[in-house]
């Protein structure tokens, strides 16, 4: 038993006879001092002084004026069978409950450390880019995550409340397998879930959310509703503007190529290659009067804005002026 237990329990009554006739025997000994002393340095030095709210030397002094020590006082003088001076004694009982205090202060500021900590797990993480940027986040299980422009994810710091991650944008996820903890993205009125997998979710149309699997198996399930259905790899849900979920097969390069910084385009409308374009380079499109058609073109890594433009100018038929993070589209009238 170490000397603070000790102290402890003497104080606490816990000890028995035999006990506290040995305990006694060292307190009352001259290597008492030494180790009182040692014992108290190291538990003041194990939190800054700063941390505490009451100053040392000031708390001695009370515990040097307490009088109800004297109890304990007669039973070491009668248990001991040798007289001893009061001033030793006291500096003792002063020092020993000093030394509980101390040890009191330290307990609880660390449990108020570990409190702080597990409040702190369930505080809201917040990862975003804006547009013209892309990133890699990885989340606490080790699940990678490739964010796309003009998107966000939110999740508990620590996965406190369990693999629960909130998905605005597009982004694919690479997730750390766990079969106990089912990994869950929701993300435009879709809810995905994986235990070990990697797969793709589009939800910037707000009329179409898509979820592409690459690799694994998920489960998706329409939020509110009872319709749900399993992906394989190259498969994808689908949930449409009319709020159906439906499973379709998918292309697995296309839907993924944004993460190799390629910019592609197959049936799309104008209006959404604009603002395609404006989430990938950061910039402000002018366009009115937008004609409806269709664009195709596939644009290598890092293709500048201005090449992209020239192209599908050519194709659709418009002029352009780019004035900084400003652009202009002027369409020829047919």
């Amino acid at each position: 038993m170490d000397r603070l237990t000790q102290i402890q329990d003497y104080f606490a009554g816990k000890l028995s006879r035999k006990e506290a006739e040995e305990f006694l025997a060292w307190y009352l000994s001259a290597h008492s001092e030494e180790e009182v002393q040692a014992e108290f340095d190291k538990l003041w030095h194990a939190k800054s002084k700063s941390a505490y709210q009451w100053d040392g030397s000031d708390l001695y002094q009370q515990i040097l004026q307490t009088k109800n020590n004297e109890r304990t006082l007669n039973v070491a003088r009668e248990q001991s069978g040798n007289p001893v001076k009061t001033s030793s004694i006291w500096w003792k009982v002063a020092a020993a409950v000093a030394l509980l205090v101390v040890a009191a202060v330290v307990l609880n500021l660390n449990q108020s450390a570990e409190q702080q900590q597990i409040v702190a797990q369930y505080e809201q993480v917040s990862k975003s880019n804006p547009a013209g940027q892309k990133s890699k986040v990885y989340l606490p299980d080790g699940t990678i995550v490739n964010l796309n422009s003009e998107s966000s994810i939110t999740y508990t710091e620590g996965f406190a409340n369990g693999r629960e991650v909130h998905l605005s944008g597009e982004a694919f996820f690479d997730v750390t397998e766990d079969p106990s903890r089912p990994f869950t993205v929701h993300s435009g009125g879709l809810a995905t879930t994986a235990l070990g997998t990697s797969f793709n979710i589009n939800s910037y149309n707000k009329g179409q959310t898509e979820v592409v699997l690459v690799t694994g198996k998920v489960k998706v399930v329409k939020e509110g509703a009872d319709q749900l259905v399993y992906l394989d790899p190259g498969e994808k849900a689908t949930l449409s503007d009319r709020n159906d979920l439906n499973k379709s097969e998918a292309n697995l390069t296309t839907a993924t190529y944004w993460k190799e910084g390629i910019l592609y385009f197959d049936r799309t409308d104008i209006s959404e290659v604009v603002t395609t374009l404006e989430r990938w380079y950061g910039v402000r499109i002018d366009a009115k009067n937008l004609p409806q058609v269709k664009c195709y073109g596939t644009f290598q890594k890092n293709e500048y804005l201005t090449n992209v433009l020239d192209v599908l100018s050519h194709s659709v038929g418009f002029g352009y002026e780019i004035n900084g993070k400003e652009v202009k589209l002027d369409f020829k009238q047919k």
